[in-house]
Protein backbone atom coordinates (compact mmCIF):
# COMPACT_ATOMS: atom_id res chain seq x y z
CA UNK A 1 0.00 0.00 0.00
CA UNK A 2 1.36 3.57 -0.94
CA UNK A 3 0.48 6.46 1.14
CA UNK A 4 -0.26 8.41 -2.50
CA UNK A 5 -0.54 6.99 -5.91
CA UNK A 6 -0.27 9.97 -8.83
CA UNK A 7 -1.82 8.89 -12.13
CA UNK A 8 0.20 10.44 -15.07
CA UNK A 9 3.92 11.13 -14.67
CA UNK A 10 3.49 14.24 -16.62
CA UNK A 11 5.35 17.76 -14.86
CA UNK A 12 2.33 17.94 -12.83
CA UNK A 13 2.39 14.37 -11.62
CA UNK A 14 6.54 14.25 -11.22
CA UNK A 15 6.68 17.74 -9.35
CA UNK A 16 3.82 16.79 -6.98
CA UNK A 17 5.48 13.28 -6.33
CA UNK A 18 8.31 15.22 -5.53
CA UNK A 19 6.82 17.08 -3.09
CA UNK A 20 4.88 14.48 -1.01
CA UNK A 21 8.03 12.12 -1.26
CA UNK A 22 9.94 15.12 0.57
CA UNK A 23 7.25 15.33 3.27
CA UNK A 24 8.57 11.46 3.60
CA UNK A 25 5.51 10.45 2.12
CA UNK A 26 5.68 6.67 0.41
CA UNK A 27 5.04 7.52 -3.41
CA UNK A 28 3.88 5.51 -7.20
CA UNK A 29 3.52 7.76 -9.83
CA UNK A 30 1.69 5.72 -13.14
CA UNK A 31 1.81 6.31 -16.28
CA UNK A 32 0.04 4.61 -19.31
CA UNK A 33 3.30 5.49 -22.28
CA UNK A 34 6.53 3.91 -21.55
CA UNK A 35 8.28 7.43 -21.22
CA UNK A 36 7.71 10.49 -18.87
CA UNK A 37 6.67 13.96 -19.94
CA UNK A 38 3.26 13.68 -21.33
CA UNK A 39 2.50 16.44 -23.50
CA UNK A 40 6.30 17.82 -22.73
CA UNK A 41 7.32 14.62 -25.21
CA UNK A 42 10.02 14.47 -27.17
CA UNK A 43 10.81 12.90 -31.02
CA UNK A 44 13.88 12.13 -32.84
CA UNK A 45 13.73 11.87 -36.30
CA UNK A 46 16.37 11.00 -38.64
CA UNK A 47 18.91 13.63 -36.34
CA UNK A 48 16.47 15.84 -35.89
CA UNK A 49 14.88 16.65 -32.47
CA UNK A 50 11.59 17.69 -31.77
CA UNK A 51 9.57 19.14 -28.36
CA UNK A 52 6.47 18.01 -28.89
CA UNK A 53 4.34 20.32 -26.28
CA UNK A 54 5.12 23.20 -24.62
CA UNK A 55 7.92 25.43 -25.91
CA UNK A 56 8.22 28.22 -23.79
CA UNK A 57 9.71 28.53 -20.84
CA UNK A 58 9.35 31.24 -17.97
CA UNK A 59 9.43 31.14 -14.30
CA UNK A 60 12.70 28.97 -14.11
CA UNK A 61 12.58 29.24 -10.18
CA UNK A 62 9.63 27.28 -9.66
CA UNK A 63 11.56 23.82 -11.38
CA UNK A 64 14.59 25.16 -9.75
CA UNK A 65 12.70 25.17 -6.26
CA UNK A 66 12.09 20.84 -6.63
CA UNK A 67 16.04 20.21 -6.94
CA UNK A 68 15.93 22.89 -3.63
CA UNK A 69 13.61 20.91 -1.56
CA UNK A 70 16.32 17.98 -2.00
CA UNK A 71 19.27 20.13 -1.43
CA UNK A 72 20.36 19.79 -5.07
CA UNK A 73 22.24 21.73 -7.59
CA UNK A 74 19.41 22.05 -10.86
CA UNK A 75 22.66 22.43 -12.88
CA UNK A 76 23.31 18.81 -12.13
CA UNK A 77 20.19 18.01 -14.01
CA UNK A 78 19.28 20.82 -16.52
CA UNK A 79 20.94 23.91 -17.42
CA UNK A 80 18.79 27.08 -18.84
CA UNK A 81 19.68 30.86 -20.34
CA UNK A 82 17.98 33.93 -20.56
CA UNK A 83 17.05 34.99 -24.02
CA UNK A 84 16.61 38.77 -24.98
CA UNK A 85 13.76 37.81 -27.26
CA UNK A 86 9.94 36.62 -26.70
CA UNK A 87 8.93 36.03 -29.94
CA UNK A 88 8.96 37.42 -33.57
CA UNK A 89 5.69 39.01 -35.36
CA UNK A 90 5.27 38.96 -38.88
CA UNK A 91 2.19 40.85 -40.21
CA UNK A 92 -0.02 40.20 -43.65
CA UNK A 93 1.63 43.27 -44.65
CA UNK A 94 4.92 42.09 -44.48
CA UNK A 95 6.04 44.11 -41.89
CA UNK A 96 8.26 42.48 -38.96
CA UNK A 97 8.53 43.22 -35.52
CA UNK A 98 10.48 41.89 -32.83
CA UNK A 99 9.33 41.72 -29.04
CA UNK A 100 12.58 42.22 -26.63
CA UNK A 101 12.49 41.28 -23.21
CA UNK A 102 15.09 43.71 -23.17
CA UNK A 103 12.53 47.01 -22.63
CA UNK A 104 15.24 49.69 -24.34
CA UNK A 105 15.21 47.52 -27.36
CA UNK A 106 11.65 46.80 -27.27
CA UNK A 107 11.03 50.76 -27.36
CA UNK A 108 13.32 51.22 -29.96
CA UNK A 109 11.75 48.40 -31.98
CA UNK A 110 8.34 49.30 -31.41
CA UNK A 111 9.23 53.69 -31.83
CA UNK A 112 10.73 52.91 -35.18
CA UNK A 113 8.61 50.30 -36.39
CA UNK A 114 5.14 51.29 -35.81
CA UNK A 115 5.66 54.88 -34.28
CA UNK A 116 4.51 53.90 -30.69
CA UNK A 117 5.36 55.88 -28.17
CA UNK A 118 7.35 53.87 -25.63
CA UNK A 119 5.25 55.78 -22.28
CA UNK A 120 2.23 53.76 -23.84
CA UNK A 121 4.17 49.77 -23.85
CA UNK A 122 5.90 50.37 -20.42
CA UNK A 123 2.63 51.86 -18.82
CA UNK A 124 0.94 48.23 -20.28
CA UNK A 125 3.46 46.36 -18.79
CA UNK A 126 3.44 47.92 -15.49
CA UNK A 127 -0.29 47.66 -15.29
CA UNK A 128 0.39 43.82 -16.11
CA UNK A 129 2.66 43.17 -13.02
CA UNK A 130 0.72 45.31 -11.07
CA UNK A 131 -2.10 42.63 -12.23
CA UNK A 132 -0.12 39.84 -11.69
CA UNK A 133 1.61 40.76 -8.42
CA UNK A 134 -2.24 41.61 -6.65
CA UNK A 135 -4.09 39.37 -8.22
CA UNK A 136 -2.20 36.08 -9.87
CA UNK A 137 -0.66 35.58 -7.16
CA UNK A 138 -3.58 34.96 -4.79
CA UNK A 139 -5.65 33.25 -7.47
CA UNK A 140 -2.99 31.32 -8.96
CA UNK A 141 -1.18 30.01 -5.68
CA UNK A 142 -4.01 28.86 -3.99
CA UNK A 143 -6.83 26.48 -4.14
CA UNK A 144 -9.27 29.47 -4.79
CA UNK A 145 -12.60 26.94 -4.72
CA UNK A 146 -12.02 26.13 -0.66
CA UNK A 147 -13.09 29.04 0.73
CA UNK A 148 -10.61 28.86 3.98
CA UNK A 149 -7.43 28.68 1.65
CA UNK A 150 -8.14 32.12 0.54
CA UNK A 151 -5.68 34.43 1.60
CA UNK A 152 -8.67 37.15 2.52
CA UNK A 153 -6.55 39.86 3.92
CA UNK A 154 -4.74 40.13 0.40
CA UNK A 155 -7.60 39.73 -1.62
CA UNK A 156 -9.81 42.72 0.63
CA UNK A 157 -6.12 44.89 0.50
CA UNK A 158 -5.80 44.08 -3.53
CA UNK A 159 -9.60 44.77 -4.10
CA UNK A 160 -8.87 48.20 -5.89
CA UNK A 161 -6.28 46.70 -8.54
CA UNK A 162 -9.01 43.50 -8.59
CA UNK A 163 -11.80 46.03 -9.95
CA UNK A 164 -9.57 47.72 -12.34
CA UNK A 165 -8.16 44.99 -13.71
CA UNK A 166 -10.24 44.69 -16.94
CA UNK A 167 -12.28 41.71 -15.41
CA UNK A 168 -15.41 42.75 -16.87
CA UNK A 169 -14.09 43.29 -20.30
CA UNK A 170 -12.61 41.21 -23.07
CA UNK A 171 -9.35 41.20 -24.13
CA UNK A 172 -9.66 42.74 -27.06
CA UNK A 173 -11.87 45.72 -25.50
CA UNK A 174 -8.77 46.09 -23.36
CA UNK A 175 -6.20 45.84 -25.40
CA UNK A 176 -8.21 48.01 -27.88
CA UNK A 177 -8.55 51.15 -25.27
CA UNK A 178 -5.13 50.90 -23.63
CA UNK A 179 -2.57 50.38 -26.93
CA UNK A 180 -4.60 52.09 -29.55
CA UNK A 181 -2.49 50.35 -32.24
CA UNK A 182 -4.08 47.80 -34.71
CA UNK A 183 -0.53 45.42 -34.77
CA UNK A 184 0.15 45.77 -30.76
CA UNK A 185 -3.40 45.28 -29.91
CA UNK A 186 -3.15 41.88 -32.21
CA UNK A 187 0.10 40.92 -30.46
CA UNK A 188 -1.41 41.43 -26.52
CA UNK A 189 -4.40 39.90 -27.74
CA UNK A 190 -2.44 36.71 -28.73
CA UNK A 191 -1.91 36.03 -24.77
CA UNK A 192 -5.33 34.30 -24.25
CA UNK A 193 -3.77 31.73 -27.00
CA UNK A 194 -1.87 30.89 -24.32
CA UNK A 195 -4.78 28.89 -22.34
CA UNK A 196 -6.31 28.00 -25.59
CA UNK A 197 -9.06 30.69 -25.58
CA UNK A 198 -10.60 33.90 -27.55
CA UNK A 199 -9.26 37.50 -26.63
CA UNK A 200 -12.60 38.24 -27.89
CA UNK A 201 -14.25 36.34 -25.06
CA UNK A 202 -11.62 35.87 -22.29
CA UNK A 203 -11.48 38.31 -20.04
CA UNK A 204 -9.36 41.51 -20.13
CA UNK A 205 -7.80 40.09 -16.49
CA UNK A 206 -5.53 37.81 -18.93
CA UNK A 207 -3.60 40.95 -19.39
CA UNK A 208 -1.72 39.51 -16.61
CA UNK A 209 -0.10 37.37 -18.58
CA UNK A 210 2.54 39.41 -20.63
CA UNK A 211 4.11 39.86 -17.56
CA UNK A 212 5.50 36.52 -17.14
CA UNK A 213 7.08 37.00 -20.48
CA UNK A 214 8.32 40.34 -20.69
CA UNK A 215 8.92 41.29 -17.34
CA UNK A 216 10.15 38.02 -15.69
CA UNK A 217 12.19 37.23 -18.40
CA UNK A 218 12.03 34.47 -21.46
CA UNK A 219 13.90 31.55 -20.63
CA UNK A 220 15.88 28.45 -23.09
CA UNK A 221 16.61 25.49 -21.62
CA UNK A 222 19.91 24.34 -22.74
CA UNK A 223 19.05 20.55 -23.73
CA UNK A 224 15.17 21.38 -25.07
CA UNK A 225 12.13 21.98 -23.02
CA UNK A 226 12.50 18.38 -22.47
CA UNK A 227 15.31 18.02 -20.36
CA UNK A 228 12.59 20.05 -17.81
CA UNK A 229 11.08 16.92 -17.04
CA UNK A 230 13.84 14.81 -17.67
CA UNK A 231 15.57 16.26 -14.66
CA UNK A 232 13.13 16.09 -12.74
CA UNK A 233 12.38 12.48 -13.06
CA UNK A 234 16.12 11.96 -12.55
CA UNK A 235 15.79 13.59 -9.36
CA UNK A 236 12.49 11.68 -8.46
CA UNK A 237 14.30 8.33 -8.99
CA UNK A 238 17.37 9.39 -6.88
CA UNK A 239 14.71 10.20 -3.72
CA UNK A 240 12.80 6.95 -3.86
CA UNK A 241 9.52 7.95 -5.89
CA UNK A 242 8.74 4.65 -7.61
CA UNK A 243 7.56 4.89 -11.30
CA UNK A 244 5.35 2.25 -13.44
CA UNK A 245 5.05 2.58 -16.99
CA UNK A 246 2.59 1.39 -19.68
CA UNK A 247 0.14 0.86 -16.89
CA UNK A 248 -3.17 0.36 -18.06
CA UNK A 249 -5.98 1.70 -15.78
CA UNK A 250 -9.46 0.13 -16.00
CA UNK A 251 -10.84 0.97 -12.69
CA UNK A 252 -10.62 2.98 -9.29
CA UNK A 253 -13.08 2.89 -6.46
CA UNK A 254 -12.44 4.26 -2.72
CA UNK A 255 -13.81 1.85 0.01
CA UNK A 256 -12.74 1.92 3.63
CA UNK A 257 -10.80 5.17 3.68
CA UNK A 258 -8.55 3.34 0.96
CA UNK A 259 -8.37 3.55 -2.98
CA UNK A 260 -7.92 0.58 -5.16
CA UNK A 261 -6.56 1.12 -8.65
CA UNK A 262 -6.78 -1.67 -10.81
CA UNK A 263 -4.28 -1.71 -13.68
CA UNK A 264 -1.55 -4.03 -14.64
CA UNK A 265 -1.90 -5.27 -10.89
CA UNK A 266 -4.00 -3.77 -7.93
CA UNK A 267 -2.98 -0.74 -6.03
CA UNK A 268 -4.00 0.51 -2.97
CA UNK A 269 -2.92 4.12 -1.58
CA UNK A 270 -4.54 6.50 1.06
CA UNK A 271 -4.45 9.53 -1.69
CA UNK A 272 -5.37 9.66 -4.91
CA UNK A 273 -3.92 12.30 -7.42
CA UNK A 274 -5.07 12.63 -11.15
CA UNK A 275 -2.65 14.27 -12.56
CA UNK A 276 -4.18 13.52 -16.55
CA UNK A 277 -6.98 15.50 -17.74
CA UNK A 278 -9.93 15.29 -15.15
CA UNK A 279 -12.37 14.52 -18.05
CA UNK A 280 -10.51 11.23 -18.89
CA UNK A 281 -10.00 10.70 -15.36
CA UNK A 282 -14.14 10.29 -14.70
CA UNK A 283 -14.77 8.79 -17.77
CA UNK A 284 -12.51 6.17 -18.19
CA UNK A 285 -10.56 5.17 -14.10
CA UNK A 286 -13.30 6.63 -11.49
CA UNK A 287 -16.14 6.26 -14.28
CA UNK A 288 -18.46 8.78 -12.44
CA UNK A 289 -21.05 9.40 -15.42
CA UNK A 290 -22.55 12.05 -13.34
CA UNK A 291 -19.28 14.27 -12.95
CA UNK A 292 -18.00 13.63 -16.11
CA UNK A 293 -21.22 15.39 -17.60
CA UNK A 294 -20.54 18.25 -15.24
CA UNK A 295 -17.73 19.25 -16.31
CA UNK A 296 -17.79 18.02 -19.92
CA UNK A 297 -20.67 20.57 -20.43
CA UNK A 298 -18.28 23.64 -20.34
CA UNK A 299 -16.37 24.73 -23.57
CA UNK A 300 -13.37 23.34 -24.75
CA UNK A 301 -10.05 25.03 -25.38
CA UNK A 302 -8.43 25.01 -28.34
CA UNK A 303 -6.30 21.84 -29.72
CA UNK A 304 -3.94 21.94 -32.58
CA UNK A 305 -2.36 21.12 -35.95
CA UNK A 306 1.30 20.33 -35.33
CA UNK A 307 3.93 19.75 -38.24
CA UNK A 308 7.20 18.69 -37.12
CA UNK A 309 9.26 19.55 -39.79
CA UNK A 310 13.31 18.73 -40.74
CA UNK A 311 14.23 21.72 -42.81
CA UNK A 312 17.58 21.24 -44.41
CA UNK A 313 18.76 24.64 -45.25
CA UNK A 314 18.65 27.52 -42.15
CA UNK A 315 16.05 30.43 -42.43
CA UNK A 316 17.89 33.74 -41.12
CA UNK A 317 14.50 35.25 -40.69
CA UNK A 318 13.67 33.14 -37.95
CA UNK A 319 13.83 33.02 -34.36
CA UNK A 320 13.30 30.97 -31.51
CA UNK A 321 9.96 32.04 -31.47
CA UNK A 322 7.75 32.93 -34.31
CA UNK A 323 4.08 33.90 -34.78
CA UNK A 324 2.69 34.93 -38.96
CA UNK A 325 -0.95 36.68 -38.13
CA UNK A 326 -4.03 35.89 -40.00
CA UNK A 327 -5.73 38.93 -42.04
CA UNK A 328 -8.57 38.62 -39.67
CA UNK A 329 -7.98 37.71 -35.78
CA UNK A 330 -11.55 37.76 -34.78
CA UNK A 331 -12.78 35.48 -37.80
CA UNK A 332 -10.11 33.17 -36.85
CA UNK A 333 -11.42 32.81 -33.51
CA UNK A 334 -15.18 33.00 -34.55
CA UNK A 335 -13.79 29.81 -37.00
CA UNK A 336 -12.72 27.96 -33.96
CA UNK A 337 -15.10 28.68 -31.11
CA UNK A 338 -18.44 29.51 -33.26
CA UNK A 339 -18.49 27.35 -36.31
CA UNK A 340 -16.06 24.70 -34.78
CA UNK A 341 -14.08 24.43 -38.13
CA UNK A 342 -10.25 24.63 -38.97
CA UNK A 343 -9.84 28.48 -39.71
CA UNK A 344 -9.40 29.05 -43.63
CA UNK A 345 -6.74 31.56 -42.71
CA UNK A 346 -5.11 30.55 -39.50
CA UNK A 347 -2.02 32.13 -37.49
CA UNK A 348 0.53 29.59 -37.59
CA UNK A 349 3.28 29.58 -35.17
CA UNK A 350 7.37 28.25 -35.29
CA UNK A 351 9.03 27.10 -32.57
CA UNK A 352 12.86 26.56 -33.50
CA UNK A 353 14.71 25.27 -30.86
CA UNK A 354 18.05 24.12 -33.47
CA UNK A 355 18.23 28.45 -33.03
CA UNK A 356 19.89 28.24 -29.74
CA UNK A 357 20.71 24.24 -29.51
CA UNK A 358 22.35 23.71 -32.90
CA UNK A 359 21.96 19.38 -31.75
CA UNK A 360 18.61 19.67 -32.18
CA UNK A 361 19.11 19.03 -35.80
CA UNK A 362 21.87 18.18 -38.55
CA UNK A 363 24.72 21.08 -39.47
CA UNK A 364 23.02 23.87 -41.92
CA UNK A 365 19.43 22.56 -40.74
CA UNK A 366 16.90 23.53 -38.42
CA UNK A 367 13.54 21.63 -36.25
CA UNK A 368 10.40 23.18 -37.27
CA UNK A 369 7.90 22.55 -34.73
CA UNK A 370 4.48 24.54 -36.52
CA UNK A 371 1.64 24.67 -35.19
CA UNK A 372 -2.01 26.39 -36.00
CA UNK A 373 -5.26 25.95 -33.35
CA UNK A 374 -7.72 24.11 -33.92
CA UNK A 375 -11.05 23.42 -32.34
CA UNK A 376 -11.17 20.12 -30.01
CA UNK A 377 -12.95 17.61 -31.05
CA UNK A 378 -11.84 18.02 -34.74
CA UNK A 379 -11.18 15.02 -36.98
CA UNK A 380 -8.66 15.34 -39.61
CA UNK A 381 -8.92 12.91 -42.68
CA UNK A 382 -5.69 12.99 -44.69
CA UNK A 383 -6.76 14.99 -47.62
CA UNK A 384 -7.76 17.73 -45.10
CA UNK A 385 -4.18 17.54 -43.33
CA UNK A 386 -2.68 17.79 -46.95
CA UNK A 387 -5.06 20.89 -47.87
CA UNK A 388 -3.82 22.46 -44.18
CA UNK A 389 -0.10 21.56 -45.08
CA UNK A 390 -0.40 23.17 -48.57
CA UNK A 391 -1.66 26.45 -47.03
CA UNK A 392 0.71 27.12 -44.60
CA UNK A 393 3.61 26.78 -46.73
CA UNK A 394 1.95 28.47 -49.13
CA UNK A 395 1.07 31.53 -46.69
CA UNK A 396 5.07 31.25 -44.97
CA UNK A 397 6.73 31.04 -48.37
CA UNK A 398 5.23 33.84 -49.47
CA UNK A 399 5.96 35.89 -46.04
CA UNK A 400 9.83 34.46 -45.94
CA UNK A 401 10.28 35.04 -49.53
CA UNK A 402 12.07 31.59 -49.84
CA UNK A 403 11.12 27.87 -50.74
CA UNK A 404 10.50 25.34 -47.58
CA UNK A 405 8.64 22.76 -49.23
CA UNK A 406 11.54 21.18 -51.30
CA UNK A 407 13.65 21.46 -47.91
CA UNK A 408 11.46 19.16 -45.72
CA UNK A 409 13.67 16.52 -45.22
CA UNK A 410 11.39 15.11 -42.12
CA UNK A 411 7.92 15.52 -41.22
CA UNK A 412 5.07 14.16 -38.32
CA UNK A 413 1.92 15.52 -37.89
CA UNK A 414 0.40 15.91 -34.59
CA UNK A 415 -3.47 16.05 -34.68
CA UNK A 416 -6.10 16.89 -31.81
CA UNK A 417 -7.19 12.91 -32.09
CA UNK A 418 -3.59 11.81 -31.59
CA UNK A 419 -3.17 14.18 -28.83
CA UNK A 420 -5.73 12.41 -27.27
CA UNK A 421 -4.75 9.09 -27.97
CA UNK A 422 -1.32 10.30 -26.36
CA UNK A 423 -1.99 12.19 -23.71
CA UNK A 424 -5.24 11.46 -22.82
CA UNK A 425 -6.52 14.82 -23.32
CA UNK A 426 -10.11 14.53 -23.71
CA UNK A 427 -10.98 15.67 -27.57
CA UNK A 428 -7.25 16.63 -27.96
CA UNK A 429 -8.11 20.48 -25.77
CA UNK A 430 -4.95 21.12 -24.45
CA UNK A 431 -5.95 23.12 -21.34
CA UNK A 432 -9.06 21.66 -20.89
CA UNK A 433 -11.81 24.13 -20.61
CA UNK A 434 -11.66 27.64 -22.49
CA UNK A 435 -11.22 30.49 -20.58
CA UNK A 436 -14.04 32.37 -22.53
CA UNK A 437 -16.05 33.24 -19.78
CA UNK A 438 -15.53 36.20 -17.29
CA UNK A 439 -15.47 33.84 -14.24
CA UNK A 440 -13.79 31.19 -15.32
CA UNK A 441 -11.00 30.72 -13.21
CA UNK A 442 -14.30 30.04 -10.71
CA UNK A 443 -15.30 27.49 -12.86
CA UNK A 444 -12.25 25.77 -13.34
CA UNK A 445 -11.88 22.30 -12.06
CA UNK A 446 -10.76 22.54 -8.35
CA UNK A 447 -7.40 21.28 -7.28
CA UNK A 448 -9.32 18.54 -4.57
CA UNK A 449 -12.54 16.53 -5.00
CA UNK A 450 -15.56 17.79 -3.18
CA UNK A 451 -17.13 14.38 -3.61
CA UNK A 452 -14.25 11.41 -2.78
CA UNK A 453 -12.16 12.25 0.17
CA UNK A 454 -8.49 12.10 -0.25
CA UNK A 455 -8.74 12.81 -4.40
CA UNK A 456 -6.62 15.99 -5.63
CA UNK A 457 -6.14 17.46 -9.04
CA UNK A 458 -3.28 19.02 -10.79
CA UNK A 459 -2.20 19.91 -13.80
CA UNK A 460 -3.06 22.24 -17.10
CA UNK A 461 -6.82 21.33 -17.44
CA UNK A 462 -7.56 22.25 -13.58
CA UNK A 463 -7.18 25.49 -11.76
CA UNK A 464 -5.13 27.17 -11.98
CA UNK A 465 -4.39 26.35 -16.07
CA UNK A 466 -1.91 24.94 -18.66
CA UNK A 467 1.35 26.09 -19.11
CA UNK A 468 4.42 25.53 -17.62
CA UNK A 469 4.24 27.49 -14.24
CA UNK A 470 0.82 27.14 -13.67
CA UNK A 471 1.18 23.50 -14.25
CA UNK A 472 4.11 23.34 -11.41
CA UNK A 473 1.90 25.78 -9.00
CA UNK A 474 -0.91 23.52 -9.48
CA UNK A 475 1.38 20.40 -8.03
CA UNK A 476 2.02 23.08 -5.13
CA UNK A 477 -1.49 23.34 -4.53
CA UNK A 478 -1.87 20.09 -4.22
CA UNK A 479 1.11 19.62 -2.03
CA UNK A 480 -0.55 21.90 0.68
CA UNK A 481 -3.92 20.79 0.34
CA UNK A 482 -2.55 17.20 1.64
CA UNK A 483 -0.15 18.77 3.85
CA UNK A 484 -2.96 20.61 5.39
CA UNK A 485 -5.28 17.12 6.33
CA UNK A 486 -1.86 15.23 7.47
Amino acid sequence: MYDAVIIGAGLAGIATALRLKKRGANVLVLEKNSHVGGKMNQHDIEGYRFDTGPSLFTMPELVNELYELFGEDFSHFYRYHQHNESCRYFFRDGQQISFFTDRTLLKEELSSKLGVEAASIEKYLEHSAQKYDAIGKVFLETAIHKKTEIPWKSVLSNLPVFFNSGLMTSLHQLNSKTLKNDKLVQIFNRYATYNGSDPYKASGILSMIPHLEQNAGTFFPNGGIYSIVKGLYQLALKNGVEFSFNETITNCSFNKGLYKIDANKAYQAKQLVCAIDHLSFYKNILKDQQLFQKYNKQERSTSALVFYWGINKNIDALGLHNIFFSEDYAQEFKDIFQAGSIPSDPTIYIHISSKLNQKDAPPDCENWFVMINVPAGVCLEQAQQDKIKALVLKRLEAALDTPITAHIAVEKVWTPKRIETDTGALHGALYGASSNKKFSALTRHPNFSKKYKNLYFCGGTVHPGGGIPLVLKSAQIVDKLIADVN
